[in-house]
């Protein structure tokens, strides 16, 4: 596993941001390699739990999508989340290493009760404050949002994330 952590100057209109790189292999066991590693920066720049919780639960439906519709057999294959806390909300993405211009499309349906799989999107819709695809130059990534109350009231500052009702950051 790669890492990079880039701490910013805190200023009025951003307090206490930092950006966190993590690039894992293309296994499965970089989904809870993933998850550790997001847990231990959130408990580093002091994220409360009930959003670390569902960061960590929306990272691993994430991640686990990016292993299963990445393409098989490509030498190199691995993913990238990023990071982004602030001192009330957080983004994080998860892209491929592959640079593709596909983007992919994301729709939140409804599992079928005896199904195995189909509701990591429904839970991502449910807990992210935003969500969607966005470019990047290295390709698309899918991104969430999360935000919750100030504790300290006199600095409240929320990040003005672009709010969609199809929660897709890409053009028409």
């Amino acid at each position: 596993m790669y890492e990079r952590s880039t701490p910013a100057p805190e200023t009025a209109q951003w307090p206490g941001i930092r950006r966190f790189l993590g690039l894992f292999p293309s296994r499965p066991a970089s989904i809870r390699d993933a998850r550790d590693w997001l847990r231990q920066r959130l408990d580093l720049v002091r994220i409360p739990a009930p959003p670390t919780d569902d960061a960590l639960l929306i990272l691993s439906e994430l991640t686990t999508n990016a292993l299963l519709h990445a393409p098989e057999g490509e030498p190199g294959r691995a993913f990238v989340v990023s990071v982004f806390t602030y001192r009330n909300s957080l983004r994080i993405s998860v892209r491929t290493t592959r640079n593709t211009a596909t983007i992919p499309c994301l729709e939140v349906v409804r599992a079928d009760s005896e199904s195995e799989h189909g509701r990591g999107l429904f839970l991502v819709d449910a807990l992210a404050a935003t969500w969607g695809v966005e470019r990047t130059r290295s390709g698309p990534a899918v991104y969430f949002s999360l935000e919750w109350e100030d504790s300290e009231p006199s600095r409240t500052t929320s990040i003005p994330w672009p709010r969609s009702a199809h929660h897709d950051s890409i053009g028409e």
